[in-house]
């Protein structure tokens, strides 16, 4: 899987370098651009990950992606009627709901049922093996 980092690194490397040099980092081996990236960002934290990402080849088509509206805006009252505008398209709430930003999940989210189905799995097996071994003896 190609992170960020990797993509930065490999369709910029000129601008990678050049923000590695301006937080003070030399850099040794440009075959490793993408781990000085991520070391950056781990080391200097949020300042270095906005000058990252402002330099993002695609920066411009990912913005323009991302704020256009999804909704029309005409009506400023929810559907529901109870007057919270959250529904309305390219607030914060849509865009953390569909990407998923916040890092919450859902409890009906495919990761969780599979998690229950490998608990499940895992001890009906140890049951079935505690029972072989007491009928053994």
């Amino acid at each position: 899987m190609t992170t960020v980092y990797d993509y930065i690194a490999k369709n910029n490397p000129q601008g990678a370098k050049t923000l590695c040099e301006a937080y003070g980092y030399e850099i040794t081996n440009p075959r490793s651009m993408s781990q000085n990236l991520k070391t950056l960002v781990n080391n200097e934290g949020e300042d270095a990950l906005l000058s990252l990402m402002d330099m993002h080849p695609d920066k411009e088509f990912i913005l323009e992606i991302f704020s256009k509206p999804t909704v029309k805006e005409e009506k400023k009252t929810s559907n529901c009627g109870c007057g919270n505008n959250n529904n309305i398209g390219g607030s914060p709430y849509l865009l953390e709901h569909f990407i998923n930003a916040s890092g919450r999940q859902n409890d009906n989210s495919e990761a969780k049922a599979l998690a229950t189905n490998t608990n499940t799995i895992i001890f009906a097996s140890c049951l079935v093996l505690a029972v072989a071994i007491i009928f053994k003896k």
